[in-house]
């Protein structure tokens, strides 16, 4: 597990990172909303933390995707091949912050099933992060992007896996 969330978290600091030396092309928006996934992983996958409600991060997420595929929408006359797969990938770790977060609120006097509430959900999540990955993929394999955002994409994309991975080893 702690392997996961070193892998989660030098993977968003990469993404965070790379954005910020994009800079024009990334946007601020986007580096915001970035940085709320951040936090809200640290938060919700630090045993030593859990300072914020999971919910509330869920709802702070996406409202961040919202935010990013609005301005994406907007911007994409002006910048053609804007990441517009960041506010799904946000939206997959509003998702993942909850059920992790349950894990969490659970502890350690709850019922042995407690870890298996969320099985039913783990299915279609996985169907759409399967979804999520190719497409990255495909866009970062297929030199549509600029190859340092390539990487930024490649880097939130496995850190949005491992984050993924903690849940379901969890």
């Amino acid at each position: 597990m702690s392997v996961l969330l070193v892998v989660m978290l030098v993977a968003a600091v990469g993404a965070l990172g790379l954005g910020i030396a994009g800079g024009r092309r990334t946007g601020p928006v986007a580096l915001v909303a970035e940085a709320v996934m951040l936090v809200a992983m640290l938060d919700v996958h630090v045993p030593a933390l859990h300072v914020v409600p999971a919910p509330f991060w869920a709802l702070l997420l996406g409202g961040c995707a919202m935010g990013t595929a609005a301005v994406d929408r907007w911007r994409r006359r002006s910048r053609p091949g804007g990441d517009h797969l960041h506010a799904l990938g946000m939206l997959l770790g509003a998702v993942f912050v909850l059920l992790a977060g349950g894990h969490a609120g659970a502890g350690a006097g709850a019922g042995a099933g407690a870890g298996h509430s969320h099985g039913a959900v783990l299915l279609p999540v996985g169907v759409a992060v399967a979804v999520h990955a190719g497409v990255v993929l495909w866009n970062v394999v297929g030199g549509r992007v600029p190859r340092v955002e390539s990487v930024r994409r490649a880097a939130s994309l496995v850190s949005v896996l491992a984050m993924g991975a903690m849940v379901v080893v969890h």
